[in-house]
Formats: structure tokens, sequence, C-alpha cells
């Protein structure tokens, strides 16, 4: 408790200097209680959770418990955790859920003015990061005793995380053993299987799983994938905006946004022979001989649903359940084919937010009851205590193949953050867009990139070494 009071004292004085406002300090109370005690009491406090209810996956604008929608299986799951968890350790959970920044605004101004206003808040992870770096959120250090947030598998490994880590400590989570509560990336490929039984040609899925799918095969298939009758396009093989297919050529090549350069600092992956070779491949594909065989959309969902493409690539993979799954018939998914300078089958996307991320306010009166329910609550459902037996359920509730399931979640589990709409974000793809050759484009661009990396990547790369399970 000495270390969270003192990191109190220090938050409100910081807020104090970049905000010319007044701090109060919040009241903190002692519990007696004991997580070692064989039944931990938590004496009836209330613990106040908000949650954004927009963009999620499982979510179409009705009822909802966590995320789940309701009437069904994880839904109700969820519910009777919930119940668990307030008659276990006799607490108060009171959840309220809100749209898209509804109340984000309000939990801010709290934090500037050191007033209470929850005890923890779920939302987008990028708007996390002001309150983290001036110290309004909890590092999760503090409450190691109470919440075991060196399990990655539990709350998230830290290249998902990264967007929360900053210097030494992480400040947020998401529950990566709640099934697709935590998913959100960008550039998944998805087939449509009924215009590939069609044209007889192989599937995507067999290439992939025998190692075979590559840049080179893809150049194949797109071909065989093309179907034009007369002056009609009838199919397109590929269906991708050039920045998406920019990004998956880039990464699918071993492309690290940063990485540790000689002198044991963080510098931009453009410095990678790797890079280049990758955004020459993506600009060849679409501007080149095989370019009649994209359409170059920006709804590749309808597309896919409508059979006007073969191949898409989804902008959000959260989309993902609420459309493709309900609206086609037959479908696969792959990783982007795997590049020349790369092991076959490596897999790699990037995430621009977590949805869904889940953070403890500083000024919560309740610092480890909060993090004890937390830890709780999130525990693994019963019926689905193993990746694998999640794997399986993702597999009967929304796909056609066990593999897309292990797709759907790899890819996930290998991804990094695209600090959105920042200088490095636009390395990903943005030399597709903008006239510019590969190398005119990292010229022109590698200053900008590395001053970003170096204030505002490389602080959060620390912190989530130094915050790591391993470490």
């Amino acid at each position: 408790m000495k270390r969270v009071a003192r990191t109190v004292i220090l938050l409100i004085l910081s807020l104090i200097i970049l905000s010319a406002c007044g701090s109060g300090e919040p009241e903190v109370f002692d519990l007696d209680f004991s997580v070692k005690s064989e039944k931990t009491d938590l004496e009836g406090v209330t613990i106040k959770y908000l949650r954004r209810t927009g963009g999620q996956a499982q979510y179409n604008g009705g009822e909802q418990v966590l995320g789940y929608e309701v009437d069904t299986i994880l839904a109700d799951l969820a519910l009777q955790r919930i119940k668990d968890v307030q008659n276990n350790l006799n607490c108060k959970l009171d959840i309220v859920y809100f749209e898209n920044g509804s109340l984000y605004d309000s939990f801010h101004m709290s934090n500037v003015t050191g007033d209470y206003f929850c005890d923890i808040l779920c939302d987008i992870s990028d708007k996390f990061r002001n309150d983290m770096k001036a110290g309004a959120l909890v590092g999760l250090s503090e409450l190691e005793d109470f919440l075991d947030y060196r399990n990655e598998d539990k709350w998230g490994k830290r290249n998902i995380l990264e967007v929360l880590c900053w210097e030494d400590d992480v400040y947020a989570f998401v529950p990566m053993m709640w099934p697709t509560s935590s998913v959100s990336y960008s550039g998944l490929t998805v087939v449509n299987e009924d215009l590939i039984n069609a044209v007889g040609a192989e599937d995507p899925r067999d290439l992939y799983e025998n190692k075979q799918w590559t840049w080179a095969t893809l150049r194949d298939c797109l071909e065989k994938y093309y179907v034009q009758e007369g002056s009609e396009v009838k199919q397109y093989g590929l269906t991708v905006a050039p920045w998406d297919l920019g990004m998956n050529y880039i990464l699918s090549n071993g492309y690290r946004i940063a990485e540790i350069g000689p002198d044991g600092n963080y510098r931009s992956g453009l410095h990678d022979p790797r890079a280049l070779t990758a955004m020459n491949e993506g600009q060849d594909v679409y501007n080149g001989a095989l370019s009649y065989t994209i359409d170059g959309s920006n709804d590749p969902v309808n597309s896919l649903i409508t059979g006007k493409t073969v191949l898409g690539v989804l902008h959000y993979a959260e989309y993902l359940i609420q459309n493709i799954v309900k609206e086609m018939t037959n479908f696969g998914l792959v990783p982007w084919p795997s590049g020349p300078d790369v092991e076959p089958g490596f897999m790699a996307t990037n995430h621009h937010n977590l949805e869904r991320a889940i953070a403890i306010s500083r000024f919560s009166p309740n610092l480890e009851a909060t993090a004890i329910a937390l830890n709780a609550l999130y525990e693994p459902f019963e019926d689905y205590p193993t990746n694998d037996s999640i794997m399986d359920f993702l597999y009967r509730t929304y796909f056609f193949d066990r593999r897309d399931a292990d797709v759907y979640y790899g890819l996930f589990m290998n991804t990094q953050y695209s600090y959105f709409a920042s200088p490095p974000w636009s390395s990903l793809g943005g030399w597709m867009e903008n006239g510019q050759t590969p190398t005119e484009y990292i010229e022109s661009n590698i200053d900008k990139i590395e001053e970003y990396i170096k204030r505002e990547i490389a602080p959060s790369k620390r912190g989530a070494e130094k915050s790591s399970g391993n470490g």
C-alpha cells in the first residue's frame, strides 16, 4: 500500500503541472482480507466497471454480457461468471455499458482532476495512451500480488499489448482465454470456397498446410482464379485495397516496424533488405502483369459474399463474425502467402488498436479488491479451459474447417501494433498509393519514422520487455 500511496501523490503533482487543474487525493481503503486465505472476502465492496460496446465482434446493437450477445453460449457463461465472482468474493460488480466515446472524456477529465470515476474501464487501446503515460492508470506490476499479469496466455502476449506498455510496466490487458473477446487485427485473407471448387483450382488452405503458400504460388493462383467471359469479368482472383495489399506483402516477408539496430537502439525495419523486396513485389503485382486479376475495392466483404472475388483481404478481422460467418455458405481462412526471406508457413499481421482493452483507474479507492475481482472474473471458462478447446469451439460455431480457427487465432498471436496514423503506420502500406518507388519512399520518410520510433515506440517496447512473463 505504501507503493500505491506514493505513486498517487506523484501522479497528482504531475497532473497539476500538465493541466493546471486542481487535484484531489483519492481515499484509499485498506480492506481486511488476505488472498492467501481459504476464502477471500471483499466485504461487500462495489466495483464499478465501464465497458464500451461499439465495434465489438459479438455485439450487434442489442443487449450483451461482457461483449457477448445475449442468449448465446458465451453470454450465458459470462453471466454465470459474474454471479460466481460476486458470491464467492462477497462483492458487487456494477457493470455499465456505453456507446463509442460517450464516457471516455469524462473518465479522462476525472483523471486530470484526481477524482474517482470508475474502477475499471474497457475501451479502445490507444485512448489509454495519454492517461497511461501520465500515471492515471495503474501499472499492473503494483498489483502483482493480486492479479497474475505476467501470465501472458491469460492476459495477452507483449507483442499484442505493446500499445499499453510504457518504459517499465504494462497498464492494461485483454482476456486472451475468453473466446473471441480479445481478437482485433487487420489483414486476414478469406477464401470463397465455392468459387475455388467451381474453377477446379487448389485450395489455398491446402497450399498453406503443405508449406507451399508463397508469393510465387499466389501469382499462379491469381491467374487461375480470374474468370472473364467475353468483355465481362465474372470473378476476380483478389479483392483488396492497395494499402492493405502493401501491408500484407511487407509483413509476410518478416518486416518489423521497429527493430534493434547495431547500436542496440530501436530503428525502422525499413533498413532490413527484406522490406524493399516486399515493397517491390507488392507494387509489381498490383501495377504489373497481374493487375487485371485484382479488384482494388474498398468493400472486400461484399465482394466475397456476392461471389465477385475468390480471395478478399478484410480490413478488420472482427467484422468476420458479423458479416462473413452469417452470410457466406462456404469460406476458408489463410494468412497472406509467405515471402522468400522467411520460412514457409510464416504468419504475421498487425492491429491498429485493441478494441477491448481493460485498464484499472489510478483513482479507484479499492485497487486490491478490483485486481482480485478481475483476476477471478477472467479465469478461463470451465467448458473452454485450453487453447485447443477454444479452437474447437470456434470451429463448431463459426467455421467450416478446424484449420480456419487455427488461422483466425494464430494471426492474432503473431500481430504487431502499427501505431495507427503515424509515420511508422504509413510504412506498412502508404508506399503503394503515393506514386513513389519503394526506394524513393524509404529515402523521403525514414527520418520522421525513426524520430517517432525513438519518441513513442521504443518506450513501449521497453515496457513490453520489462513486464513480460519472461522478465
